[in-house]
């Protein structure tokens, strides 16, 4: 799937998303209005959407409230599976394998662990290949 920043501050999202993710108006994302972006995974984390993305100014991949974008390619990766879980903070993963079935990938990665950095790395060149 690949989105289209809209807006890479806390001001382009709504006023319950930013209480929901603890950011504000004045947050700043690493991220280029009008930029495409490919989709490596999706969660849904207290109650809002999130894309995991590598931004334009990072190495490495980050979660974005999806309101920062917009749809410009709805296809996504053939091997993607779903896990929902209505009892935990992220209660819905879309992802490659490891992120939705290896219960510590998706914090692991989150907290840079080497070996979940490895494997989005292998699942990264694995989407943008198909794409």
């Amino acid at each position: 799937m690949k989105v289209k920043c809209r807006a890479n501050t806390g001001a382009g999202l709504m006023p319950v998303t930013i209480s929901n993710i603890g950011d504000t108006a004045e947050t700043q994302y690493p991220l280029k209005i009008g930029e495409i972006y490919t989709v490596y995974g999706q969660g849904i984390l207290r109650n809002v959407l999130k894309y995991l993305i590598v931004g334009t100014y990072e190495n490495l991949p980050s979660w974005y409230p999806a309101e920062l974008f917009e749809v410009e390619d709805s296809q996504i990766y053939f091997e993607w599976h779903y896990k929902y879980d209505k009892d935990f903070v992220t209660s819905a993963l879309w992802g490659y394998h490891e992120m939705v079935n290896e219960k510590n990938h998706y914090v692991d990665l989150i907290e840079r662990e080497d070996q979940a950095i490895r494997i989005f790395l292998k699942r990264k060149k694995e989407i943008d290949e198909f794409n």
